[in-house]
């Protein structure tokens, strides 16, 4: 991870509902790329007061999941339903790390 932890990339998308849990996804983009989330990328996942960071750990609990479309970061579980994203959600992408957080 870079020292200055500049951001590279704001991404807008909108949240959508799966068995009644808030379900935040981003697929392909180029920017997470360039973070270091490419498919099968290993991150740790720290659900805050306001936000869910993503944090790349070679030992990490969860996988950027390899799909057809690219990198896939899908989140979705009851924890998701503590956020409010009826205005969207914003991916802020540093260097190894991704904040969710309502728009």
């Amino acid at each position: 991870m870079t020292s200055n932890n500049q951001v590279l990339a704001v991404v807008k998308t909108q949240a959508t509902i799966h068995r009644g849990c808030n379900r935040a996804w981003l697929q392909g983009h180029e920017a997470m790329a360039r973070a270091g989330f490419l498919p099968d990328a290993r991150y740790d996942m720290d659900y805050r007061t306001d936000s869910v960071v993503l944090t790349l750990n070679t030992e990490g609990k969860r996988k950027v999941s390899a799909t057809g479309r690219g990198a896939t970061l899908d989140l979705v579980n009851k924890k998701m339903n503590a956020y409010n994203f009826a205005n969207g959600i914003s991916w802020i992408i540093l260097d190894g790390q991704i904040t969710v957080t309502g728009a």
